[in-house]
């Protein structure tokens, strides 16, 4: 898939995205970049509640799939902010043009209201891309004493061997966030879906903008139990996976029919026992 040219999009909340020009999608909802990073991916995932909580860990574990222009990594950094919690980010893209358009884009049109976030993301971006093979194993730090994780190339080849520098339970959060399933098909195949899956912890969440049938019954197939994700502005609600926390529910007529579709995506019973 070849991505690009990039045309800057001015969105409603006055943050900015980014129009692959070839293939007709942006990279954020124009109802509001800025405000669909907070309101799809760090809220819904709850790092802030993890972050402030009695038990709450040393740092939190961030999967970023799709790091296009940043915002949803600039949303993780606000969630933790005056926590004593920091965060650890593997953020995965497969075109560097989109980053370079949209460093160049945040310098000349920064938003006063994520800047604080916004900038510290840019950064590091930057730096992994002027050394990515050192920044890629090493990360490049992050405010709060965090550090950042950008690995380029097909996802699914980044998580085929994936391992955590320091040893690790999994991650905390993921955010899904490429190219829409009719565009991008390969990140949204059951086995790179199933892959996620074995790399999240423990009381994980898993956001994303899809509310795909096909989407929801692979992650089902894959081990997760599926919910309802937020509506966020005009867009309709997208979806909410974990391996074991409880979410909003499907209606059983739909929940159902997934369940038969879940035993078609993936050969074997892996999962299925824990459809909710």
């Amino acid at each position: 898939m070849e991505n690009g040219p990039w045309e800057a999009l001015e969105t409603e909340d006055g943050s900015w995205t980014l129009l692959d020009s070839g293939l007709g999608q942006a990279c954020h909802a124009r109802e509001g970049a800025w405000t669909e990073a907070r309101e799809r991916y760090a809220g819904p995932t709850r790092l802030r509640e993890r972050a402030l909580a009695e038990d709450a860990p040393a740092c939190l574990r961030l999967l970023d799939v799709g790091t296009g222009l940043g915002w949803n990594l600039a949303a993780a950094l606000e969630a933790v902010q005056g926590t004593e919690c920091a965060l650890e980010v593997v953020t995965l893209e497969r075109d560097p043009s989109v980053i370079e358009a949209a460093l160049e884009l945040h310098a000349r049109q920064p938003l006063a209201a994520a800047e604080a976030f916004q900038r510290p993301v840019a950064e590091a971006l930057a730096a992994s891309l002027e050394d990515h093979a050192a920044a890629r194993m090493q990360g490049v730090a992050l405010p709060g004493g965090g550090r950042l994780y950008l690995w380029l190339g097909d996802g699914r080849e980044t998580l085929a061997d994936f391992t955590w520098p320091t040893p690790c339970p999994g991650f905390d959060a993921v955010f899904l966030d490429p190219f829409s399933p009719g565009v991008d098909p390969p990140l949204w195949e059951v086995g790179f879906l199933g892959r996620i899956a074995e790399l999240m912890a423990p009381g994980s969440l898993l956001s994303t903008y899809t509310a795909s049938a096909r989407v929801r019954a692979r992650l089902m197939a894959a081990g997760l139990i599926v919910g309802l994700g937020p509506r966020v502005g005009g867009k309709a609600e997208g979806t909410l996976a974990s391996p074991d926390l409880a979410l909003a529910s499907l209606n059983p007529k739909r929940l159902a029919q997934l369940r038969r579709r879940a035993g078609d995506e993936f050969e074997g019973p892996r999962g299925l026992e824990r459809m909710h």
